[in-house]
């Protein structure tokens, strides 16, 4: 092997190990915002991720695999025409509530592992 072949290996190898550490450093794990629960775990409920062009939250339902925009769970978000705020309406128990549902409530958290 000549040189520049020489080189251009090791360059390739540095180039594998340095995006190897930082994907290994990277962790994602979830936190529930009203339960103030957090886990490495996916939870069993649909957890959103976000779009990064428009920044808004989407699921993919676990049914179809498809992405959507709204939680594919029995709880449903809905405005408030009186009051123009956010309630939460079970659509199996025809339940409401003001306050957000445990099940709605999760959302992933990048960790960096080299900040520690």
């Amino acid at each position: 092997m000549n040189r520049s072949g020489a080189l251009a290996l090791l360059v390739a190898l540095f180039a594998c190990v340095a995006v190897s550490s930082v994907h290994a450093a990277e962790r994602e794990y979830f936190w529930n915002e009203v339960s103030n629960a957090t886990q490495w775990e996916e939870p069993s409920v649909p957890v959103p991720f976000e779009d990064s062009e428009s920044g808004k939250k989407y699921y993919v339902d676990p049914k179809s695999g498809e992405s959507v925009w709204e939680f594919p769970g029995k709880w449903k978000e809905v405005e408030s025409e009186e009051h123009g705020l956010p309630y939460y309406h079970n659509t199996d128990t025809k339940e409401s509530s003001w306050e957000k549902p445990e099940d709605m409530a999760w959302q992933r958290v990048k960790h960096d592992e080299s900040e520690l």
